[in-house]
């Protein structure tokens, strides 16, 4: 298990298997696990069942194949709930991995090309019918949808890189709170208090503009209050093993607020919801600032592409702007005023950027 916590890309077969074997520890009388469907490609998608109380909880992650930190975070999450008291009050509905051929190959969408978070009203692929049969027959009392998000999300004054991100998606074109926008944002309110202190940057908000495509917005416009969790980066840990941790207290507090207690004061849910701070797009992986070029200098942002070979994750980095006024910021920032490093590196954009001098290499 602790392989696949510390990895981003892991090998499907042995996720299953770690989380067999964590199952295999605990009474079987608060859990199963059973194959579900399969996928586009023929792999099978499995569910777990845990706990047996009256409130009902939705989990769905890695809908997007190249998003795996709160699947990973699920494990320890797992592992804690089967040992709690809350498996007489809650009963959870867990699919660890809705598309595990994106997943295999290490894809945004599934084996079609089709981004499942997009098709929640035309059902085209057999992964977003599985999704909907499971919501329309569990019946859930809340729902919380998985996620990752890229390195290029920063606070809007550009200071700080966002850690984790949440949204209580909107439930129509209106963006009306609805009452089961307000309990969503009662659980993030919560959660974010409980992990604030852990986290190497910024709590932020995504944006709520509706879209009836995406899963999480349909969900919440059938009146199901649904948690949109963003597992982000704000530091060098490309591993994301700190956002983990992090996603697992995230996920830990917020099935403890609904089994304890939901009575709040709506102005004061609404008020602190929106006092998180919103995020921008204007990170990037490494920022190069004050370059040498011709007769003046250059700011060069450069992203790492993530690129699966024969089961390694390589973290290939790529010059995807020069003097980019969108970008305010890095995970890493470097000033050539401030250092004596030579210039190895020709300025080409959309080509991949390797400096020994700078220390910017493949890495995995």
């Amino acid at each position: 298990m602790h392989s696949i916590l510390n990895h981003r890309y892991f090998v499907y077969e042995d996720y299953i298997s770690s989380l067999e074997t964590i199952l295999a520890q605990h009474n079987e009388a608060f859990y199963t696990m059973d194959e579900i469907g399969i996928s586009v490609l023929g792999n099978p998608i499995y569910k777990l069942q845990l706990g047996n109380g009256p409130i009902k909880i939705l989990m769905w992650s890695q809908m997007h194949g190249n998003e795996s930190t709160t699947t990973r975070s699920l494990l320890p999450f797992i592992e804690w709930f089967l040992n709690s008291e809350l498996t007489h009050q809650l009963s959870l509905y867990i699919i660890p991995v809705l598309n595990p051929d994106g997943l295999k190959k290490w894809t945004r969408e599934n084996a079609n090309s089709v981004d499942l978070n997009r098709d929640a009203q035309n059902l085209s692929q057999p992964e977003s019918v599985l999704l909907n049969s499971v919501f329309n027959k569990f019946k859930p009392d809340f729902c919380f949808n998985l996620h990752d998000q890229r390195t290029i999300y920063g606070t809007p004054d550009g200071l700080h890189g966002i850690h984790c991100s949440f949204l209580s998606p909107a439930a129509d074109e209106s963006r009306e709170i609805t009452p089961s926008r307000l309990k969503a944002m009662h659980l993030i309110n919560h959660i974010t208090q409980h992990i604030k202190d852990d986290t190497n940057g910024c709590i932020g908000r995504y944006g709520d503009a509706f879209n009836a495509n995406c899963v999480g917005d349909t969900f919440q416009s059938l009146g199901v209050p649904t948690v949109l969790f963003e597992a982000g980066q704000a530091n060098a840990d490309y591993y994301r093993t700190d956002t983990v941790n992090s996603i697992f207290k995230s996920l830990k507090c917020a099935v403890e607020l609904i089994a304890l207690d939901m009575d709040f004061d709506h102005k004061k849910v609404v008020e602190d919801y929106h006092a998180i701070t919103t995020i921008e797009t204007n990170f990037c992986d490494v920022l190069i600032k004050n370059v040498p070029s011709a007769n003046h200098t250059v700011d060069l942002s450069i992203m790492y592409r993530e690129v699966l070979e024969n089961d390694i994750l390589y973290f290939v980095p790529f010059l995807i702007g020069i003097n980019d006024r969108d970008v305010k910021n890095a995970l890493r920032v470097i000033d050539m005023n401030l250092t004596d490093a030579i210039i190895d590196f020709e300025i080409t954009k959309g080509q991949k950027f390797v400096s020994n001098s700078l220390d910017i290499q493949i890495f995995y």
